[in-house]
């Protein structure tokens, strides 16, 4: 993943969707649906720094529910690029 994210002719759309996919080999369309990570990302280093001040924890889904992540996190330790998101669902909207 790192090595196709520097590569000049691919642009890559992290934490989206494919909506829709049409066309032939050398000419498609594909509509992305890009999910909201509700972190700003030109601010999040990937330093990890918030994912240890979050109180709420709920099971890891990338570990299939073995160990613990808290409301805000980074999805998996490979992670292109290494930005945190929020689970709205789980999040209490601490302030500190």
């Amino acid at each position: 993943m790192v090595n196709a994210s520097k590569h000049p002719n691919i642009q890559l759309f992290t934490y989206s969707d494919i909506i829709a996919f049409s066309g032939i080999t050398g000419d498609f369309n594909v509509k992305i649906r890009k999910n909201p990570r509700y972190v700003n990302e030109s601010n999040c280093t990937g330093c990890g720094l918030c994912t240890t001040k979050c109180p709420i924890k709920v099971p890891n889904e990338f570990y299939n529910g073995i160990g613990e992540r808290g409301a805000i996190y980074i999805p998996f330790p490979q992670a292109v690029p290494k930005y945190a998101v929020m689970d709205k669902s789980v999040c209490i909207d601490c302030k500190n």
